[in-house]
C-alpha cells in the first residue's frame, strides 16, 4: 500500500496493473478455489464445528479400495492425478459441496474411464442397479398423444447430459412425425459410445398450456404451438382425455395469474407446475442411495441434495417442496461427516459399482487391489512414522537438516524413505518453524498433502472449511487447534497446489540434549509436521 502510494501521482489510483490484481484476487477459477471469491463458506448464523472436530478417523474399506484404484490406475498409464481432478473440478456444485471425499474420486475415476472406453456405460449400470422406468416397447405413431417424462431416467452419480427442454417435463403433446432413429445423446456425451438407438419424434406443444409463456394479452385463446424434438425414453403415452384437461387447466391459470409482463414467471407446483422440469436433476446426483441402500434410496448428506436424476427411477420427479424436506438432514451431515475416529461411511453405489466394473473387465486383479489395500492400511496406521524418522534425523544432524532443507527427496533417500508420492512424482518441501516464522499447510485448490511421508490426509484437512479458512484467517484456524502465535511472529502459509508437498520441522523443545533418534520421535506429532500445532518449548 505505502509503496503504491510512493510511485503514484498525488491523489490518483493505483496503477493500472495493480488494479487488475486486486481485482483478480476476488475471482475464482473454478468452485474447487475455495480460497477465492465469496472465501469461506457461509452456513447459518456462521455456525460451524472447530476444525479438530470434523474428523481424523482410520478410513474405511471402500474408501482404502478407491485409493487403491487411482494408485494402480496411475501406474498403469490408465489415467493421471490432474485428468482425475480435472473430473471432480467439473462435478455439479451441489455435489462438489456435499458428496464424501472419496465418492468424489470414484465418480472422477468412472467419468474419466468412459471417456478412455475401458468400460461402457451400460457395464456400469449394470453394475449400478436398475436407474430408470423402461421406455415404451412400441414406437408412437404420428398423431399419438404422449406425454413427457418428469426426469431423466439416466445416471445417478453424475450430471446428465440434457437434450429435452425443461419447460415440456410433465406436458403432454401431439407427435408430429418420427425422424427416424439415433443414438441416445446422453450416453453419447460419456464415453462416445450408444449402446442403443432410439426413435425420435418432433412432438407438438398447445403454446398455451405451457404456462409460464403466456402474458398479457397472450391470454386470448390462439392456436399457437411449440414443437420439441424428444427422444424414446423421454415418452410415455397419454390420452385426449388428458390433453384436453391439461388445456382446460392452462386457462384456468391463466384466468388466476391474470396478465403480469413477466414471460418467465415461475410454475405454481405440483406435476404441472414444476418450474424448470428438470432443474433439479440437472444437479446430478452422485450415489443418491448411499446411506438408504436400494437403488432407488435417497441418499445422505448431499447426495439428496443433488437432487433425483435418473436414480429415483420413475418416481416423477422432485419437487421444491421434495429438496426442503431433506435440506436439514443434508446440512446436518455437511457438518458432523466422518467426525467420529470409528465410524465408517456406507460405501455409496458408484464406488461399489466401479470397483466390480474395473476387477470383472480385469483391468487388474483382485490380489493387486489386496496388496495395494495393504499398503494403504500401513499409512492408515502409522500416520507420520516416516515423518518423525525424518525430523528426529534432522534434530540430531545438523548437516542432514540443512541438506533436508536444499533437497527434502535427495536427503529422505538417504534414510531409505520415497518422499515423492507413489502415484505422481512430487517435490517434498520441507519449511523449518523458526524464533521469527511460524509455518503452516494447506492446499486450497483439492487436498494435495505428503503422503508418503505423513499418511493419508485426516479430515479436517480435506475439508472446505480448512482449505478456504487457512490461507484468509492463519491465526484464527490456529486457535481452534489450541495453538497462539505471538504477533510479532510472522505466518507463513504454503498453499500445496501443484506438484509440491510440504511438511514443516518443527522446532526442538529445551531439554531434549542428548535423548535418541527413537526417544525423540515419541514426542513429534503429525500435526505439528503440518504446522497446525507445536511442540512444548520445553520439556
Amino acid at each position: 500500500d505505502s509503496q503504491l502510494r510512493r510511485v503514484a501521482p498525488p491523489h490518483a489510483g493505483p496503477p493500472a496493473d495493480a488494479t487488475r490484481a486486486l481485482q483478480s484476487m476476488a475471482e475464482a477459477i473454478g468452485q474447487h478455489d475455495v480460497a477465492s471469491g465469496e472465501g469461506r463458506p457461509k452456513l447459518d448464523g456462521d455456525v460451524r464445528l472447530p476444525l479438530p472436530d470434523l474428523g481424523d478417523r482410520r478410513h474405511a474399506y471402500w474408501e482404502r479400495q478407491i485409493h487403491a484404484c487411482v494408485g494402480i490406475l496411475g501406474g498403469q498409464g490408465m489415467m493421471t492425478v490432474d485428468e482425475m481432478r480435472r473430473c471432480i473440478e467439473g462435478l455439479e456444485p451441489k455435489v462438489y459441496d456435499k458428496a464424501p471425499y472419496y465418492e468424489k474420486w470414484a465418480t472422477a475415476v468412472a467419468t474419466l474411464l468412459l471417456e478412455r472406453h475401458a468400460f461402457t456405460n451400460l457395464e456400469l449400470e449394470a453394475k449400478l442397479g436398475p436407474s430408470h422406468e423402461p421406455a415404451p416397447r412400441e414406437p408412437f405413431d404420428v398423431g399419438a398423444v404422449v406425454r413427457v417424462r418428469q426426469t431423466s431416467y439416466h445416471t445417478r452419480w453424475r450430471k446428465p447430459h440434457l437434450r429435452t427442454p425443461g419447460f415440456v417435463h410433465g406436458m403432454c403433446g401431439v407427435v408430429d412425425r418420427c425422424v427416424g432413429t439415433f443414438p441416445n445423446p446422453e450416453t453419447l456425451a460419456f464415453g462416445g459410445k450408444s449402446d442403443s438407438k432410439q426413435p425420435l419424434y418432433v412432438v407438438r406443444f398447445d403454446w398455451r398450456s405451457i404456462c409460464d409463456f403466456a402474458t398479457g394479452d397472450d391470454q386470448a385463446e390462439c392456436p399457437d404451438a411449440v414443437t420439441c424434438e424428444i427422444y424414446h425414453s423421454w415418452l410415455e403415452g397419454a390420452t385426449q382425455e388428458e390433453l384436453v384437461e391439461q388445456r382446460q387447466q392452462s386457462k384456468l391459470k391463466a384466468t388466476e395469474l391474470g396478465s403480469r409482463p413477466d414471460c418467465k414467471r415461475p410454475r405454481q407446483g405440483g406435476p404441472e407446475g414444476h418450474g424448470q422440469g428438470h432443474g433439479h436433476s440437472d444437479h446430478g446426483n452422485l450415489g443418491d442411495s448411499c446411506e438408504h441402500g436400494g437403488p432407488q434410496g435417497h441418499g445422505h448428506g448431499g447426495h439428496g441434495s443433488h437432487s433425483g436424476d435418473g436414480g429415483h427411477g420413475g418416481d416423477g420427479g422432485h419437487t421444491h417442496q421434495h429438496e426442503h424436506e431433506h435440506g436439514e438432514a443434508h446440512e446436518e451431515r455437511a457438518a458432523v461427516e466422518q467426525r467420529a475416529v470409528d465410524a465408517e461411511i456406507p460405501c455409496p453405489p458408484i464406488a461399489k459399482a466401479l470397483v466390480e466394473v474395473l476387477l470383472e473387465k480385469g483391468l487388474f486383479t483382485a490380489d493387486q487391489m489386496r496388496a495395494f489395500v495393504e499398503k494403504i492400511d500401513t499409512l492408515d496406521k502409522n500416520r507420520g512414522v516416516r515423518g518423525r524418522e525424518i525430523v528426529s534425523r534432522a534434530w540430531a544432524d545438523e548437516a542432514f537438516k540443512a541438506r533436508l532443507l536444499q533437497n527434502a527427496n535427495k536427503a529422505c533417500a538417504e534414510l531409505g524413505i520415497a518422499a515423492s508420492n507413489a502415484h505422481a512424482h512430487t517435490e517434498l518441501m520441507v519449511v523449518e518453524q523458526t524464533a521469527d516464522e511460524h509455518h503452516l499447510i494447506v492446499c486450497t485448490l483439492c487436498s494435495c498433502y505428503p503422503l508418503a511421508i505423513l499418511g493419508l490426509s485426516p479430515d479436517w484437512y480435506k475439508s472446505r472449511e480448512y482449505r478456504s479458512r487457512a490461507v484468509r484467517e492463519p491465526r484464527a484456524v490456529l486457535r481452534e487447534f489450541g495453538t497462539e502465535v505471538p504477533r510479532e511472529r510472522r505466518i507463513v502459509v504454503h498453499d500445496s497446489t501443484a506438484d509440491c508437498r510440504y511438511m514443516v520441522l518443527p522446532r526442538r523443545p529445551a531439554g531434549t540434549e542428548g535423548w535418541s533418534e527413537a526417544k525423540l520421535q515419541e514426542i513429534i506429532t503429525r500435526d505439528s509436521m503440518l504446522g497446525v500445532t507445536v511442540l512444548p518449548e520445553k520439556l
